[in-house]
């Protein structure tokens, strides 16, 4: 497992897990947290500790236990090795392989489509791994960008949190697990899924590394699963060499895909030298974790130091909560349901919110700022303002807040679009020439502004994020245990719902339940409730 981002341990963080001394956060899943650990010899090990609530169903106990004996089995250079586990410990944990290098969806967000020879190497790798899985006689289930960790000697497979193991009676299994956009046809429609599954994906996590986006798009989920099992995809962009083999690895049917074999001698043949040639940004992505990891985990003998994680916050941000109108809500969670799939219904499914303060006001931008955006210089400041003066009131924007530079949006220029598109993600409901115009009242409103030119020339629109059930944006722990915390520029973000893996600072992936004038929100786990605009927003962590 990787990185992402190390983060300093909090207060109610374990210090040691088994004989791993823990040292950084490393991020935090729908099974648990995972923590950078180092053994007694001063190996670096990744170190997944179950959710409290989880580690109290039997039933889960019980899938945790058949996971990590699957995962046991399985090696291959392009795995990531299980190195020790108690699934009887009070929480179960599960230590790894540590890979300081990013994942294919962080590697991706960051810099962009590969070119034809990384494709080429990052196939012939997942391949190779996908072929020492199966002849363990294991699925994965879930291979997907979140789950490809990228080194400099080739990628990793991990998460074999789904994973099912295949009895001699029994070559698949039919129970639905997965990410929607990287599930198989079978998988959606809960039917046999078996090797040819994981090729399925595999083909299509190829095509995202070759274009930079979705073969079947983005939208909620049944969308999605629509599209996988009735349309074709869009690999516009696969380099040529490449598209037969990807296009092939997409059949709906599961007989008429190539075997992770083929994949291997097709990509293997457009490899220069047998060499992945990553792209030289995420090379220096590798390149920087690693140096954090040396920092954190020296040898045996070393005393591992904390460095300076992240960029410094400044004094502002010590005082942001009470300014920023952030909003932290105790969550309630519970145990998995039948299949463990879905937690189940709770007894008493309300959860509280209070706000902390006034909204915001314009400031210089923060981490955690839902201040302006920065023009980007790289556009014509004509072309720009242009844009700008073609918004009007009403009109919907497809942008959102970049989850990687919370002060920037995905865009440098507005555009409008159909309001009822997936994608409009924002409303305008004022354009004025001053940002002081869009300030609202002393609750969290789920709006923001984007502004455009000096003071005295300035374009200023006002938006409103349009909460769609089945979308998702991102949100952090809150101060206190058990809390999770928002800002208004939190709701201004959005990610694919499937990704529950959270990118940059963030620490949590939210899908949008519903948003409601009712007073409860629907039945289910891991909700989180919160109140915009005179309404429920209803959320469950992914």
């Amino acid at each position: 497992m990787s990185s992402e981002k190390l983060k300093p341990l909090r207060a109610g963080d374990p210090r040691k897990v088994g004989e791993y001394r823990l040292l950084a956060r490393l991020g935090a899943g729908g099974m648990g947290r995972v923590y950078l650990g180092r053994s007694k010899g001063g190996r670096p090990v990744a170190v997944k500790v179950i959710h409290p609530y989880l580690a109290e169903d039997p039933q889960f106990r019980r899938r945790f236990e058949h996971e990590v004996a699957a995962a046991r089995r399985v090696g291959g250079i392009h795995t990531v090795h299980v190195v020790d586990a108690d699934t009887g410990a009070d929480p179960p944990w599960l230590v790894t392989d540590y890979i300081a290098g990013p994942s294919l969806h962080e590697a991706v967000a960051a810099h962009g489509a590969f070119s034809e020879e990384a494709v080429a190497g990052l196939g012939a790798g997942l391949a190779e791994g996908l072929m020492a899985i199966h002849e363990r006689n294991v699925v994965h289930r879930d291979l997907k960008p979140g789950n490809v960790l990228l080194a400099q000697d080739g990628p990793r497979i991990i998460d074999f949190g789904i994973a099912r193991a295949l009895d001699a009676t029994s070559q698949s299994s039919t129970s639905v697990a997965g990410t929607p956009g990287f599930m198989s046809p079978e998988q959606l429609r809960g039917r046999e899924v078996g090797r040819a599954s994981d090729v399925f994906c595999l083909a299509a996590v190829l095509a995202f590394a070759a274009t930079g986006r979705r073969p079947f798009g983005d939208g909620p989920i049944d969308a999605l699963g629509y599209r996988v099992v009735n349309e074709e995809p869009d690999l516009d962009g696969v380099p040529e060499p490449l598209l037969p083999l990807i296009r092939a690895g997409l059949a709906k049917d599961p007989a008429d895909r190539p075997g992770p074999g083929e994949f291997l001698d097709r990509c293997s043949a457009l490899m220069r030298d047998g060499d992945p040639a990553l792209p030289e940004p995420v090379s220096t992505m590798i390149a920087t974790r690693v140096a954090e990891t040396d920092v954190l985990a020296p040898p045996a003998g070393g005393a591992a130091r904390i460095p300076p994680l992240g960029r410094p916050k400044p004094p502002l941000v010590a005082a942001a909560a009470a300014v920023l109108g952030v909003l932290v809500i105790a969550f309630a969670v519970w145990a998995i349901g039948n299949g463990g799939e879905e937690p189940a219904a709770p007894a008493a499914a309300a959860t509280t919110a209070s706000t902390a303060g006034p909204s915001s006001t314009p400031t210089a931008p923060s981490p955690r700022a839902s201040g302006a955006s920065t023009p980007d210089s790289a556009v014509p400041s004509g072309s720009t303002r242009a844009a700008f003066e073609k918004i009007s009131v009403g009109d919907c924007l497809d942008v959102h807040r970049d989850p990687y530079k919370s002060d920037e949006w995905s865009r440098s220029e507005p555009r409008a679009v159909d309001c009822g598109r997936a994608d409009a993600y924002l409303k305008v409901f004022k354009v004025a020439d001053d940002q002081a115009a869009c300030r609202g009242s002393s609750e969290l409103e789920g709006q923001s502004r984007w502004s455009h030119g000096e003071e005295g020339n300035e374009i200023v629109l006002c938006v409103r994020r349009q909460f769609r059930v089945g979308q998702c944006f991102l949100a952090n722990d809150g101060a206190e245990e058990d809390t999770v915390s928002v800002s208004e520029a939190d709701l201004m973000t959005s990610w694919p719902c499937g990704d529950g893996s959270a990118p940059g600072d963030y620490e949590f992936v939210l899908r949008i339940t519903a948003y409601t004038t009712a007073s409860s929100c629907p039945p289910g786990g891991r909700r989180v409730d919160w109140k915009i605009r005179g309404r429920t927003l209803c959320t469950r962590i992914v």
